[in-house]
């Protein structure tokens, strides 16, 4: 799989790394965003969320959208 985003430019192929979590496009490491992310638990009435936060990856069209709200 080869990167969108350096498909999409006047730039040349690149092999994909990574998958956009919000969209799917494959992303060269040029291209992603890594992000840290809070998991949330169903715990009834116990702590919601998880000691340690997660990593997600999303591509840069969607981590300016996430931005702009």
């Amino acid at each position: 799989m080869d990167c969108y985003e350096c498909l999409a430019s006047p730039n040349t192929a690149t092999t994909a790394v990574a998958v956009c979590r919000e969209c799917g496009v494959g992303l060269c490491s040029r291209h992603l965003h890594v992000e840290q992310h809070e998991m949330h638990l169903a715990a009834g009435l116990g702590k919601s969320t998880t000691r340690l936060p997660a990593r997600r990856v999303v591509c840069p069209a969607c981590a300016k959208a996430e931005r702009s709200r």
